[in-house]
């Protein structure tokens, strides 16, 4: 599945990076690459709940008429969750280290979601 191929593409050029999915409105994983051994069905319930926050944050800046929410970042003391919208309510998420490049890791999701839509 080419899908896999693009997110082993932002999991090798991305320092720090620890898992990538790729999801679908509903929040249904579509392809998922883990970069060290973490527990699947937590990731996937993660992207799961950033594909909520996504709808949300659509809606709310549908109602300030603001134009569509292109990116946004959940960040914790260990980890930041960096989300990016795709088209069609398609998104892909990104788990980083909090020590990783931010500038840099935003540079290879954004080229990841080009290569994403090519192949949609």
């Amino acid at each position: 599945m080419p899908f896999h191929g693009i997110l082993a593409q932002l999991l090798s050029s991305t320092p720090g990076s620890i898992a990538a999915m790729f999801l679908d409105w509903e929040g249904e994983t579509v392809a998922l690459l883990t970069a060290v051994d973490v527990e699947q069905d937590e990731l996937k319930a993660l992207g799961a709940y950033q594909g909520i926050f996504l709808k949300q944050l659509r809606s709310l800046c549908s109602n300030l008429d603001i134009g569509e929410p292109q990116r946004f970042k959940v960040e914790f003391a260990k980890r930041k969750v960096l989300s990016c919208d795709v088209k069609d309510g398609y998104f892909v998420v990104m788990l980083v280290g909090a020590e990783t490049n931010e500038g840099e890791a935003w540079h290879h999701l954004v080229h990841c979601r080009q290569d994403l839509l090519e192949e949609m």
